[in-house]
């Protein structure tokens, strides 16, 4: 019976431990708003390495049918909320995500024609009862 008790107690602790929030995507992107991105990134002025050497590398590059260079940044954030740590609770978990992208079209000279930052919040749920 102490054998139990302390492996399930082992159990609950490292299930605690290594659950947690989860970030993905480009850092730099986390702290930026619309505003602040606004206010760095300046459309027919801006170009593409300033855009660059401010955020890092895009996480997506594509081209539009006329040629012109689209780049996105993309970030989330995930925190699970706390009746993911109710012990035994197999049946339902729940986690708040902060989404954030920037998409930027480059015109043929690389210089930022326009852009937009869009901010999401979604549930994510996952489990049997979900």
């Amino acid at each position: 019976m102490k054998n139990l008790i302390t492996a399930t107690a082992v159990i609950f602790v490292c299930s605690t431990l290594f659950t947690g929030c989860t970030s993905v995507g480009n850092a730099a992107l986390a702290k930026e708003t619309s505003t602040s991105i606004q206010t760095k990134i300046t459309e027919g002025v801006t170009n593409k390495q300033t855009v660059i050497d401010m955020l890092g590398m895009p996480t997506n590059t594509t081209f539009t049918d006329g040629g012109q260079e689209v780049i996105k940044y993309s970030y989330q954030h995930i925190k699970p909320k706390a009746q993911n740590f109710i012990p035994y609770n197999f049946f339902s978990h729940v986690s708040n995500a902060k989404n954030k992208e920037l998409v930027i079209l480059l015109d043929k000279n690389n210089v930022v024609q326009k852009m937009v930052m869009n901010e999401s919040k979604e549930q994510i749920r996952w489990g049997i009862v979900e």
